[in-house]
């Protein structure tokens, strides 16, 4: 009993020592905490501060701000709410921090008109006015309807429709910015700075697109272009899609049909006894415009005005004619022939050309509309001239006298391009001729009319 009592006083000390030790440290963390505010934003806490009067006079100068730099009222997008705490004074955020951390934080939104497409969400914009504007100026401007035709009706081919909602101010579009989207599919479409010596074949080639679409993205009446213009170059998927049923009235070309005969007398030549001209015909008509593409057409009258006069070639029995091959997509008939006289040389191995003979000056034409890709010196083909036709086929007129065109140049199929020559490695004047498909020759008696 004695020795248990002896340890007992010897333990008293130690255990007194422990529990001052402890309370002392308590007081103390208790003297370093003071009242804090914790700013809780939808429901998570971000950060603490000293005083909550600091944070709510924040967010009232940035919603002051903003409105300010947009010009229409915003509010608040985020539920915030304040707790008091107890905190270390290092882990308050000073008030110089606050507007950078809050921004970080909040959203602001604002009251703005949305246009719908079937139910989804295409674009905001401020008003519902501008929003109605930018429908029917899209709509104004993909209806239009051509010469001679009567609008019978115009809509939209999806569900249309403008409702006001909250939405985030980054996602509030200009109208410019609105109606690039809706009319390319885009907020950011490519755009090029039109410059010197540029036309609308060469842009397209530079941008691996069409000159069509480059047209239908810019509403191009023409091709001509000025200096610094600025061009959407991009593919268009519009958003919209403009329904018109429209009346029409027009006159439209009867193609001529060649008529070819076999002359035994002239054993290598190809010439025109008589030049064919189109005929015209008057046609009613109802047609459906998708986006000013005809869609559907329908013929209700036609007249015919003036009978086409078909071309009667003559050409000697030795000139060989090749079969098309259509697996291949090469299509008899889809080129005129630059010009007429005797065959020189046809097309074989180490010659992918058939030389065509004539005098020195006689006309050369272009076999097909497209546009020129080449035209100048060109070593042994002496003055040529390539032109790119747009479907597959380019072709090329070697050892000219003399051209009349330059490159990026339009040409219209039966165009006078150049005049027949010697130039270059030639042994006499003709037309050296190069039909080329996707890249590869052929042979031009296959595909020339």
């Amino acid at each position: 009993m004695l020795a248990y009592l002896r340890q007992r006083k010897q333990l008293v000390p130690a255990s007194c020592i422990t529990l001052a030790f402890t309370i002392f440290s308590c007081m103390w963390l208790l003297a370093a905490k003071a009242s804090a505010i914790a700013v809780i934003v939808d429901g998570e806490t971000q950060f603490l501060v000293a005083s909550r009067q600091e944070v709510l006079q924040t967010l009232t100068q940035m919603e002051i701000d903003k409105e300010g730099q947009v010009g229409f009222d915003l509010e608040m997008g985020n539920e915030v709410e304040f707790k008091e705490v107890f905190a270390l004074s290092s882990k308050l955020v000073r008030a110089e921090q606050l507007a950078a951390l809050l921004e970080q934080k909040v959203d602001f939104n604002a009251v703005a008109t949305t246009i719908m497409v079937n139910g989804q969400a295409v674009v905001s914009l401020v008003n519902e006015d501008e929003a109605r504007q930018l429908v029917e100026q899209f709509k104004g401007e993909f209806g239009s309807v051509d010469q001679g035709e009567k609008l019978i009706q115009l809509g939209f081919e999806e569900q249309v429709e403008v409702v006001e909602e909250r939405v985030a101010l980054d996602q509030i579009c200009t109208r410019e910015q609105a109606y690039d989207l809706i009319k390319t599919g885009t907020l950011n479409p490519e755009k090029y700075i039109v410059q010197e010596g540029d036309n609308l074949w060469l842009i397209a080639r530079r941008n691996d697109t069409y000159v069509d679409e480059i047209k239908k993205s810019n509403n191009l009446t023409s091709e001509n272009l000025s200096l610094g213009q600025e061009l959407i170059v991009v593919k268009t998927k519009p958003l919209l899609t403009v329904v018109a049923q429209v009346e029409g009235e027009k006159v439209e070309a009867i193609p001529y049909e060649t008529q070819v005969v076999v002359d035994a007398s002239a054993p290598a030549t190809v010439r025109v006894r008589e030049q064919g001209s189109d005929g015209e015909k008057k046609i009613t008509y109802q047609a459906v415009k998708k986006n000013g593409v005809i869609a559907e057409r329908e013929i209700t009258s036609e007249e015919i005005l003036k009978n086409p006069v078909a071309r009667v070639l003559v050409k000697g029995n030795q000139v060989v004619q090749v079969a098309s091959r259509g697996s291949s997509g090469i299509s008899k008939g889809v080129l005129d022939w630059p010009v007429y006289g005797p065959i020189s040389q046809y097309y074989r191995g180490g010659h992918p050309a058939i030389d065509i003979t004539g005098k020195t000056g006689t006309s050369l034409r272009a076999s097909g509309s497209g546009y020129v890709v080449s035209a100048g010196w060109n070593g042994g083909y002496g003055n040529c001239v390539v032109i790119d036709h747009g479907n597959g086929y380019s072709t090329r007129y070697a050892h000219c006298n003399s051209l009349n065109v330059s490159v990026g140049q339009k040409v219209s199929r039966g165009q006078v391009i150049a005049t027949l020559g010697s130039t270059g490695r030639s042994t006499g004047p003709h037309c050296h001729f190069e039909v080329m498909y996707n890249g590869s020759t052929v042979n031009p008696l296959s595909v020339l009319k």
